[in-house]
């Protein structure tokens, strides 16, 4: 149950991030500070999200036997994203004038990060099946 529940936090939290991101473009940006500029780069970082999230939907709805790659997938790259935005936080970029910095940068992955480890030691037994 508790694998099932962290893949549906996950599921939410990235589509949370890609609604935002694709459809609210103009509102995140503007939390953000990041400039008109950025609307691709943010769209696109949507769009990793909804994938994400698209996956995880089929994954519940078909089987998560042997999808240990997927959650591996989802650690790595939520690790890398906190400890990038973590560092650019606390760099040259993270003062920027106009550019309104958060911890939800790392803090969002980070959490995702740890819902993927979550699923992949609870969920070992249905993750790991090896062929005989």
């Amino acid at each position: 149950m508790i694998t099932y529940g962290a893949i549906v936090l996950m599921l939410i939290g990235n589509l949370f991030y890609a609604y935002r991101c694709i459809f609210q473009t103009r509102e995140y940006i503007e939390q953000y500070g990041f400039g008109e500029g950025s609307a691709i780069m943010t769209r696109l970082v949507g769009t990793f999200a909804a994938g994400f999230a698209i996956v995880l939907a089929i994954a519940l709805l078909t089987s998560i036997e042997g999808a240990w790659l997927l959650f591996a997938y989802g650690a790595i790259q939520a690790i890398v994203g906190a400890v990038v935005c973590y560092w650019t936080i606390h760099s040259h970029w993270g003062s920027v004038k106009g550019i309104k910095t958060s911890a939800e940068g790392y803090l969002a992955p980070a959490i995702i990060a740890v819902l993927n480890i979550v699923v992949l030691a609870t969920g070992k037994d249905l993750l790991f099946i090896t062929q005989s």
